[in-house]
């Protein structure tokens, strides 16, 4: 793909008593705010090892045998029973993005593209990396569709409608109440709305907007949802569902890198931006397979893929989120 540079004809043109202004990227940003996410820096110390992916050892539950009476028989000695392991791998991304600026666009705007593009990392990577998160989600529930008869999948085939969250949240039986968070689509969160069924609590900032929970679960709206055929796909969050370790990008260049190429633009010059980041994304209950991985670290859309997971959970109990399919009335 060839390069791309901010030109004058990308920028705006004020006039003597105009201000630059910038129009504000509109994707929702709150499924950080919602507590979907957390890091733990007892495991940091694994992920600065190296390799493309990660294991993330733990153990199973020790399962609902029953307990036994005891005797006073000195022969009879009790059953020992063990606990098993699981293993789990999370996949490490290491992520980079350029941006170019010559310096006529910033003489005739009247305003420094730099400075915006600088201001705006944190923004950006968290809209990356919003979109990498549900490249996971999709690939996790396209191998639970493939391997494990989609039972951490509701798909009503209709419109969504108050009782769907209820039957979707029953998957997990007796855990269904452990959700906390809902993430979906404008157009499910309109026929929840125009069914009267959201409530409204206001935020815990002075003067902050107010935030939407259907049946107490923070609702969080967001057109980057994925949409197939009609079919929309929320997805139900227990807290702190996905561990998500930021580590320090620790090559020469470091995290923001400015190269100055003085010749580019027939003289007038041309300041070239490279932001990167390194982060370990996991699902609890899952293990990275790497199958179908062209490059180094896998794409978004290669963690979109089936053939890159595997369930390791033994109950869908203990998976921390569940998908649900609806369609548009």
């Amino acid at each position: 793909m060839a390069d791309a540079y901010t030109r004058i004809a990308d920028a705006i043109v004020p006039s003597v008593y105009a201000q630059y202004a910038f129009e504000e990227h509109v994707q929702s940003l709150e499924i950080y705010q919602a507590g979907i996410l957390f890091s733990d820096p007892a495991i940091s110390s694994k992920l600065s090892m190296g390799g493309r992916s990660v294991d993330m050892p733990g153990w199973k539950d020790l399962g609902n045998d029953p307990s036994e009476p005891v005797n006073d028989d000195p022969a009879d000695s009790i059953e020992m029973k063990k606990i098993g392991s699981r293993r789990e791998v999370a996949a490490r991304n290491v992520r980079a993005q350029a941006w170019g600026v010559p310096d006529l666009t910033s003489i005739l705007a009247g305003d420094d593209p730099q400075k915006l593009i600088v201001k705006r990392q944190t923004e950006y990577w968290q809209r990356a990396n919003k979109l990498t998160l549900l490249g996971i989600l999709k690939g996790v529930v396209a191998d639970n569709i493939a391997n494990d008869g989609g039972d951490l999948v509701r798909t009503t085939g209709a419109s969504i409608v108050d009782t769907d969250i209820i039957e979707a949240a029953y998957l997990m039986g007796d855990r269904a109440d452990k959700f906390k968070a809902i993430w979906m689509h404008s157009k499910q969160m309109k026929a929840l709305k125009l069914a009267d069924l959201i409530d409204y609590v206001p935020s815990s900032e002075q003067g902050g907007p107010l935030i939407p929970y259907y049946m107490g679960l923070r609702a969080v709206v967001d057109d980057d949802i994925p949409v197939t055929a009609g079919v929309y796909t929320a997805f139900m969050f227990k807290d702190k569902a996905i561990l998500w370790n930021e580590l320090p990008v620790n090559t020469e260049g470091g995290p923001l890198e400015f190269d100055r190429k003085p010749r580019q633009g027939h003289g007038g010059g041309v300041t070239e931006m490279v932001g990167r980041r390194h982060f370990v994304p996991h699902v609890p209950g899952t293990r990275f397979l790497d199958a179908s991985s062209a490059g180094e670290f896998a794409t978004d859309a290669e963690l979109a893929l089936a053939a890159n997971w595997d369930r390791t959970a033994s109950s869908v109990k203990n998976m921390t989120f569940i998908a649900l399919k609806t369609t548009e009335a």
